[in-house]
């Protein structure tokens, strides 16, 4: 009887690690997506801080012009940052949740951090990054909409699942809708006011500008949460259910392209040139341009799920490094690049293509990014308990 015990006791253990295995290596490929993302963001903004565009995304239903192709495709591949952001932000305040509640804390404890995080970007990002961005402040950019999404999620994380998740895809549905209604003003370039811009559309030209409009954004945050909340489910560990997932999001695109969207402003027609197919609304953004995003984003997660290696130990674990520091690799990385430059501007270049300076600033910052990423991380394991724990 002891020797069975002893045996049971045995094959538990080793369930129980080979499950915490599982659990690590599925938040190390969370992690891995969002340095993915973060990769893609600092070359697109690499690239602008020295004047070369990447456009392949439609802004208020204006005309796109695309240049040659190295462009517009590198274009399609870092836009897919935005969606992956919103949606892995979700996915990791329910992993959070999760973890504060196995630790006991309270309800309002979960709530409160969530809403100091909230306050810590959106100061960050109408402060520092507002003025790095356009020279002065403040700007409703990128995290400010995500600390707005984070602020109505502290009290949607109350209610059930279903209905997180029912309130966030009719969100993203109503929000269509009106797009659809507003899109003679839009198009027409009407004037806005800045509770418009802020809930439903953008507009540079409010006082403060705004680039991400809440109810556009934030449900794609409050659907990643739904999902951390299931991300222990088998089936969500395997690399199929990905394929699958990623495969129904880009059909759910192509179906919408072909009838002409729904709430997208840059919506094909038949005498467009062919490339201007993969050209969707980003501001505001458009169901068929979030399903185009996260469906790829879907397809690269199932390759980080089936070679965790490559990002745990290969050369792709600086990805993870990245995706670990997010905060701080977002702040640090506008800086860095906006350094570069104007270094850049004071020297006699040769004449390249512009693509070509764009990726050489790109990797040059990389190198200086990556080892700051190492050492914020380690002083993140060292003060756990210090208001780094909110970056």
């Amino acid at each position: 009887m002891a020797t069975h015990a002893t045996a049971t006791a045995g094959i538990l253990s080793q369930t129980s690690v080979a499950a915490q295995t599982t659990a690590l290596s599925r938040i190390t490929a969370i992690d891995a997506l969002r340095g993915v993302a973060l990769a893609l963001m600092a070359l697109t903004h690499a690239a602008f801080f020295i004047g070369v565009g990447m456009q392949a995304e439609s802004y208020g239903g204006q005309a796109v012009y695309l240049q040659s192709p190295p462009y517009w495709l590198s274009g399609l591949l870092t836009t897919l940052a935005s969606p992956i952001f919103f949606c892995l932000a979700g996915v990791s305040l329910a992993l959070l949740e999760q973890s504060r509640v196995r630790k006991g804390a309270s309800s309002w404890a979960v709530s409160r951090f969530i809403l100091a995080r909230a306050g810590v970007i959106m100061a960050l990002d109408l402060t520092i990054c507002a003025w790095l961005w356009l020279g002065k402040m403040p700007y409703i950019h990128v995290l400010t909409a995500m600390g707005l999404g984070m602020i109505v999620l502290s009290a949607l994380r109350l209610l059930p699942a279903r209905v997180i998740l029912a309130v966030a895809v009719g969100t993203l549905l109503v929000h269509q809708g009106i797009i659809e209604a507003l899109r003679p003003q839009l198009e027409a370039g009407a004037p806005q006011s800045l509770a418009q811009a802020l809930f439903l559309t953008y507009s540079y030209e409010t006082q403060p500008p705004v680039g991400f409009p809440l109810l556009g954004w934030g449900p794609v945050m409050w659907l990643g949460f739904v999902l951390g909340r299931n991300l222990s489910r088998p089936a969500l560990r395997q690399p199929r259910t990905w394929l699958g997932i990623g495969a129904g999001l880009l059909a759910l695109w192509l179906a919408l392209r072909l009838i002409g969207g729904y709430g997208d402003l840059g919506s094909y027609r038949a005498d467009d040139p062919l490339p201007q197919f993969l050209v969707m609304s980003k501001a505001p953004p458009s169901l068929s341009y979030l399903a185009f995003k996260l469906g790829i984003a879907a397809l690269i997660f199932a390759a980080l799920i089936a070679f965790p290696k490559g990002i745990e130990t290969g050369l792709l674990r600086v990805l993870t490094l990245i995706g670990q520091t997010s905060l701080f690799f977002y702040v640090m990385h506008i800086v860095v690049y906006h350094v570069l430059a104007r270094a850049f501007f004071t020297i006699d270049a040769p004449a390249l293509p512009g693509i070509v300076y764009g990726y050489a600033l790109w990797a040059l910052g990389m190198l200086a990014l990556i080892p700051l990423c190492g050492v914020y991380r380690a002083l993140r394991k060292r003060y756990p308990e210090s208001v780094l724990r909110y970056l």
